[in-house]
């Protein structure tokens, strides 16, 4: 039987216990992380935590809702044996919370409510740099030429958290919040307290010029930030970065999850790297066909 559990009520142990164990388990479900990432969250849980589903909530104008956190790219129904019905879990979200727009993961499939298609691209580091060259599109492969010529090195010394975040908050302040800004720093203060994160950074004529802030979990790195300054695009040191990444034996087996992305520019980015796409699910549902469903109605979208 599926259960609604309230944030203060959640077995921590059992509930980080399943996401470990499951089969599409991720980091993005672990409580250390949820507990950052949401402003409060329940769950759905099967029996004693065999098949969990995190909820993100918030409450506005007096209606609650379940929403999808920022830098919290998969969340939906996790499982630690064989698939289990994501429907039966989507349907059972409490009645109270009157709309929910969530994402859910790579391993979910479902045909209720599905409100778009989402594209993540994947790189397996199975093989040796120069294997995973062979599959560089020729663009990547010239801007990795151009880069080598600028002179560029690996930082011995990459940024502190606190220098990622100042460098982050200044390049990309038209882009981000000042809400989301302080997650991101939470985020990689916590990730890298717990052995976790990373961050790699390529040395300009005058510092740092591009940082890439990395988690690494389950054998695979998600990269979760960067970013690159005026000499750190010109010298296309990103390009540069990424390339040494790939190189490290430390890594060889893992994946490289990039995060995306929707935006054509981005996608063509990540795909000239060898990249391959994958696809998870957004789901929603509005107050009013929130209504009509409980009130026996069949949704269009459902």
């Amino acid at each position: 039987m599926i259960h609604y559990i309230t944030y203060n009520n959640l077995d921590y142990k059992k509930w980080d216990k399943c996401i470990k164990e499951s089969i599409n388990g991720t980091f993005y479900a672990k409580s250390w992380y949820l507990d950052i990432v949401c402003e409060q969250w329940d769950a759905l849980v099967l029996n004693d935590y065999e098949v969990v589903m995190p909820l993100p909530r918030r409450k506005k104008w007096g209606i609650k809702y379940i929403y999808q956190p920022f830098l919290c790219q998969q969340l939906g129904v996790f499982y630690t044996q064989e698939e289990y019905s994501v429907d039966d879990f989507i349907l059972a979200i409490p009645k109270d919370f009157l709309r929910f727009n969530i994402n859910l993961n790579a391993h979910n499939s479902t045909s209720c409510f599905v409100k778009k298609k989402n594209v993540n691209y994947l790189l397996s580091l199975e093989k040796t740099i120069d294997e995973l060259r062979i599959n560089y599109s020729k663009s990547h492969l010239k801007n990795l030429r151009r880069a080598n010529k600028y002179g560029l090195s690996i930082a011995t010394e990459p940024d502190t958290v606190e220098m990622f975040h100042v460098k982050k908050l200044h390049l990309a302040s038209d882009f981000m919040t000042t809400n989301q800004f302080n997650l991101e720093l939470k985020i990689i203060k916590e990730s890298v307290a717990l052995g976790k994160g990373e961050i790699f950074s390529v040395r300009g004529d005058e510092g740092n010029c591009c940082s890439i802030f990395l988690i690494n979990d389950n054998k695979r790195l998600f990269l979760l930030s960067s970013y690159s300054d005026e000499e750190g695009k010109n010298k296309l040191a990103y390009f540069f970065l990424l390339d040494y990444i790939f190189s490290l034996e430390k890594f060889r087996g893992y994946v490289f999850d990039f995060e995306g992305s929707n935006l054509k520019g981005v996608a063509q980015r990540n795909q000239g790297f060898g990249a391959v796409p994958t696809s998870y699910f957004t789901i929603y549902q509005s107050v009013w066909d929130r209504i009509l469903n409980y009130a026996g109605v069949k949704s269009l979208n459902h």
